[in-house]
């Protein structure tokens, strides 16, 4: 009778034991997801912090076509000049070497998450994103363009901004580029406007729009589908002073930059021409304004119009295709590249535990 008893007890012993001991896996493991999410979002803050300030080494990395990745001793995507006070400004040559530039100058992601310290344990992915979405559509005039504005949160439509447009051509294949008149109009209950230009008879042309809402603000740039077909515009490459093509340009090219007048609060879209070397390959700008969006300029051995800009939108990621996981975390701030607007998001996951 009494060896039943003791079987009955050390039964009972074990059960407690092992009840003790999923009980203690349970509630630990929510303490250290945790943890472990914590960790992520510290490391995230960390990560996204260096490569928004910090300017990389050396400094000029984005628009020195000397320096290749393998020379970078730090990296950083910040704008390093006297003139930069202001954080969350970013060097637009340093993004468009990420993945937007000749294979031989692009900075590959392993490259930059070694000089981030980051190695194989963690994957990245970078977004540039326009904080305003807009929608450029022809009508059935020549040079009459519908233009929608909305938010990228939401998709909702944008009433009341600020839209201003102008067009350059090549018209008779000469150096110089003709700029029109500039347009202004504002965005409707729907977010629609109505940009007219008249018709001018080139097909080598390009519209400029910038688009401010409340001092948020988006440039883009638009080609007709039928001048793009018709090979007469190309886009080509730029970094730095340079430009990259496999036709050769004339001697002479036009600078796009979008100003804002400080007493009427209108924007400007103004060109300037300067002279281009020809003799070397890639071809070499003798200057650039840091706020330049375009550079545009005459092919001289097939006479399209060369059109290359430094719109930054793009996704930088460590791996291809989708990057959610389970325990990735995601941080985002407002930044400044070549006086356009951007929302920079950080996607940062472990690849092991």
């Amino acid at each position: 009778m009494h060896i039943y008893e003791y079987l009955f007890a050390a039964i009972l012993i074990v059960s407690i034991l092992l009840g003790s001991s999923i009980m203690i896996g349970t509630l630990s493991d929510p303490h250290r997801d945790i943890s472990e999410k914590e960790q992520l979002k510290e490391t995230a803050q960390k990560i996204m912090t260096q490569i928004l300030l910090d300017p990389g080494e050396p400094v000029n990395w984005g628009s020195n076509i000397s320096v290749r990745e393998n020379d970078l001793k730090a990296f950083g995507l910040a704008m390093y000049g006297e003139t930069t006070r202001e954080a969350y400004v970013l060097d637009p040559n340093k993004v468009l070497r990420l993945n937007k530039t000749e294979p031989s100058l692009a900075v590959t992601p392993i490259s930059v998450l070694n000089l981030l310290n980051l190695g194989y344990d963690y994957g990245i992915a970078l977004e540039f994103l326009d904080p305003l979405i807009v929608g450029i559509s022809e009508t059935s005039n020549s040079d009459k363009y519908e233009v929608s504005v909305s938010s990228e949160y939401g998709g909702l439509p944008v009433a009341g901004a600020n839209v201003t447009a102008r067009i350059f051509h090549a018209p008779d294949l000469s150096n110089d580029i003709i700029g029109t008149n500039t347009t202004h109009n504002f965005t409707r209950t729907n977010g629609n406007c109505t940009i007219d230009f008249g018709n001018i008879e080139s097909e080598r042309k390009i519209a400029i729009i910038a688009v401010d809402y409340y001092g948020v603000r988006t440039v883009k740039t638009y080609v007709r589908e039928q001048s793009l077909q018709n090979s007469k515009v190309k886009f080509v490459n730029i970094l730095g002073n340079y430009l990259f093509s496999a036709t050769m340009p004339k001697e002479i090219a036009s600078e796009i930059v979008v100003t804002k007048n400080v007493v009427s609060g209108e924007y400007l879209i103004r060109n300037t021409t300067f002279s281009v070397d020809t003799a070397t390959s890639p071809y070499e700008l003798n200057y650039l304004d840091p706020y330049t969006l375009a550079v545009l300029i005459v092919s001289h051995d097939d006479q399209s119009l060369l059109v290359a800009t430094k719109d930054i939108t793009s996704t930088y990621s460590s791996i291809s295709g989708s990057w959610s996981f389970p325990f990735a975390y995601a941080i985002e701030r407002t930044v400044v590249a070549g006086g356009s607007t951007y929302i920079a998001r950080l996607h940062l996951w472990r690849m092991s535990w």
